[in-house]
């Protein structure tokens, strides 16, 4: 309410009491006005690291807070997002280059808009808000409304291509962020594999989810020294890691430490649950190759009969251009709308998702998420299926765990290859239903007091996995058994050994920087040493001494390390290495620690690395001397720190996708650049742990987080970059859950009258 607005109504109130000095009966008519001249408020505290703290009576009260602190903190960013959604970027901006919201630019603002029109995102979301419980659809309007406020109090700081906001708005951005990676994405990969040419959005889309390599783990009370569940999520991807936006909440009865999108609180931990999500999932959608009419593109045939596809025209406004219209195509295959992807060679492609006409869905599942208290709660709200397709990983204040591959399945029949394309002229492909929860791969409550799921199959997730392949279609497992990553190995190696864990030693193991394998590495160059201790002997100074660093180092990626940075450029130098062959190499790759080590004629192409090491270092630093630190660097705006936790990736290793085998050593940090050297020779990390949020359920709960690059998007904030410090250091940031705590942190605070209009 409009703070003018409620001193004016309140005046009249008082005058009308002053005229009128004795008692009358109660008149309900003026109740109501006098409750509607009281203005219900919010009070948003910031605390050291920027981050709001939304006290609220209600609800909507708090989610209005929201609305108004990320427009604060990222009112462009969720601009931008909204009108990716909507598929109204050209609009916006003209047919320019868009950025991949936390990746590299990849795509023109038209063709970024083609696809999210495609996809319906606006039409599916306003009938997805429909379907919401009055209270989340409250929570929306009243989060649009705190933006709003916002940016009528702050005309000059809100760009002028601001779109008109609507309710609905949150429901597209849930969909859109994660649609082509995850709700659509294995419908594309399936085209994809089959040589199908997809857009360049997709292709995009679907390189970039090969990055989202992320980590999560739970640890029972009882290997605990505090007797108290400890959990552990950290989503991997872009660094700065601004599509989410940070925030707790404690607003009538939700009680929230969230990392959100938008105003979805999509990973949270409550009072009483902590949940963490990873890559990784059942196949929910296909690629249909479809024949088609060689004389009418719309027209294929199914089961015998003619079918007409369904078209839908679009025109797509261009600022500074020339509309562009399209029509779009789709199929009824399934009883989903499915759009034709691509044409190739008289045959259509289309993609079927299960998510198409859910959305809605997945924020409703989130917010009921919430609200659970243990895990059985939590179970119910996932009956839904609304959750996008990941392994999540939830922990309660009870001591109960639960770990499921989520996503909406369908059921489908035996024969076909359901990672390429399959006939689509045929009901013999078409879906048999949706499977309900309980056929998807999970497991509750493990005797063995521990799970993680660092992308990696659910039957290495813990010694003696009971979650073998041979329990679940081959859809619904959507996984090689045995596949498993150096965060997976390390992740084990840790909890499985954990009786007297502590708080401490839960921040180490999540800020963990160990390159799994350094010591069959060392033992391979002390081999080759010995193989030829004439030639160590007349080389140079600086050889030697790297060779004495590679041999003593811990193993530990530390920032400050100078064995770190001489090892890492070693192994780097081994890629390089000339005139090696296909056997060679794979005889030079990971994971040496289980072969027989590095056969005995390759061992002098080592001493080889160990002289290019040396030649590099001298060449591009002038010393021997440089630590990981001084090389690797995080921050933004010209303002960078040393950083540690560095991946060990072949120039050939496919980018990030080894994340999720063990070809490459990546730290539990997953720390990586792509890029070569600047003109200082720094190199900038690109990608890594970006959400981390790690909490233990004592009471007070213990919390910690850590958001790079910072709170704000704004390059003049204190918290547009101050957390990428942390990160250099090693340090996590509490939480200050409980308000009693944050009262004794409080660094600024502001009090809202809540007005929707």
């Amino acid at each position: 309410m409009n703070p003018t607005r409620t001193l004016a109504v309140g005046a009249v109130l008082l005058a009308v009491a002053g005229a009128r000095p004795t008692v009358q009966p109660r008149d309900p008519a003026a109740d109501r006005i006098l409750l509607a001249a009281q203005s219900t408020q919010v009070t948003i505290h910031r605390d050291p690291w920027g981050v709001p703290h939304i006290i609220a009576d209600t609800e909507e009260a708090g989610f209005y807070g929201l609305g108004y602190a990320q427009a604060e903190d990222q009112l462009e960013f969720i601009l931008n997002m909204f009108l990716a959604g909507r598929g109204e970027l050209a609009a916006a901006f003209g047919d320019g280059t868009t950025s991949g919201f936390g990746g590299p630019p990849t795509a023109n603002a038209v063709a970024t808009d083609v696809q999210s029109r495609m996809w319906r995102h606006v039409e599916e979301a306003q009938a997805g808000f429909e379907r919401l419980s009055p209270q989340l659809q409250q929570n929306y309007v009243h989060y649009i409304a705190g933006m709003e406020a916002w940016m009528r109090e702050h005309p000059d700081d809100t760009p002028d291509w601001a779109p008109d906001l609507e309710p609905w708005d949150p429901v597209v951005l849930s969909r859109f962020v994660l649609w082509p990676g995850y709700q659509a994405g294995q419908g594309l990969q399936d085209c994809a594999r089959g040589g199908v040419q997809l857009a360049a959005v997709d292709r995009d889309a679907l390189a970039r989810a090969d990055r989202n390599a992320s980590n999560e783990w739970i640890l029972a009370p009882w290997r605990t020294r505090a007797n108290a569940m400890i959990v552990l999520s950290d989503p991997h991807g872009g660094i700065d890691g601004a599509f989410t936006y940070e925030s707790r909440m404690h607003a009538g009865d939700l009680h929230a430490a969230a990392y959100s999108l938008g105003p979805l609180l999509i990973l949270t931990h409550t009072r009483d649950v902590a949940w963490g999500m990873t890559t990784g999932a059942p196949d929910v959608a296909d690629c249909y190759e479809v024949e088609v009419d060689p004389a009418d593109s719309l027209r294929y045939r199914y089961d015998g009969e003619w079918r007409r596809m369904e078209t839908h025209d679009v025109m797509i406004q261009v600022r500074g251009g020339d509309p562009v219209t399209r029509t779009f195509a789709y199929t009824r295959h399934n009883d989903v709308l499915s759009p034709v992807v691509a044409r190739q060679d008289g045959k259509a492609y289309v993609v079927s998702t299960s998510y198409m006409h859910t959305a809605g869905d997945f924020d409703q599942e989130v917010y009921e998420i919430n609200h659970a208290s243990g895990i059985a709660e939590v179970k119910q709200a996932m009956r839904r299926l609304g959750m996008f397709p990941q392994n999540l990983m939830f922990g309660d204040r009870h001591g109960d765990s639960w770990y499921v591959r989520a996503g909406r399945t369908p059921m489908r029949p035996d024969g076909p290859d359901w990672n390429r394309p399959v006939p689509g002229n045929t009901s013999a492909t078409a879906w048999l239903g949706i499977h309900p929860l309980e056929d998807l791969v999970q497991l509750e409550t493990p005797a063995a007091g521990y799970m993680q799921n660092n992308n990696i199959a659910p039957d290495v997730m813990l010694e003696d996995s009971p979650l073998t392949a041979d329990r679940y279609p081959s859809y619904i497992y959507n996984d090689t058994p045995g596949r498993r990553n150096t965060r997976g190995v390390r992740a084990v190696d840790v909890l499985s050994g954990a009786w007297d864990f502590t708080f401490n030693d839960a921040v180490e193991l999540s800020l963990d920087e160990m390159w799994v394998g350094t010591a069959a590495w060392q033992e391979a160059l002390r081999r080759a040493l010995n193989a030829d201790r004439d030639r160590i002997r007349a080389a140079a100074p600086q050889v030697r001494t790297l060779a004495a660093r590679i041999l003593g180092f811990d193993g530990h990626a530390r920032q400050e390390s100078r064995a770190a940075h001489a090892y890492l450029v070693w192994r780097e130098q081994i890629f390089a290495l000339p005139d090696l062959d296909a056997a060679d190499r794979a005889a030079l790759t990971d994971p040496l620690w289980e072969k027989d080590g590095v056969p005995a004629e390759l061992l002098p192409r080592l001493l080889d690395a160990l002289d290019a090491t040396a030649a590099f270092m001298l060449d591009t630093y002038g010393s021997i001397d440089r630590t990981l630190g001084d090389v690797f660097r995080i921050g933004r705006g010209g303002r960078t720190w040393p950083l540690g936790g560095l991946s060990i990736v072949p120039p050939a290793g496919g980018g990030v996708g080894c994340a999720l085998d063990l070809s490459c050593i990546f730290t539990l940090r997953a720390m990586s650049t792509f890029s070569p050297p600047d003109s200082l020779g720094l190199r900038h990390v690109e990608i890594g742990s970006r959400l981390l949020r790690l909490v233990q359920f004592t009471d007070p709960i213990r919390s910690y987080t850590l958001h790079n690059y910072g709170q704000s998007e704004n390059p003049d904030s204190p918290y547009y970059v101050d957390q990428a410090r942390l990160t250099s250091e090693r340090r996590l940031k509490p939480t200050y859950f409980d308000t009693a705590e944050l009262l004794n942190h409080v660094v600024s605070t502001k009090v809202l009258d809540v007005s929707v209009p």
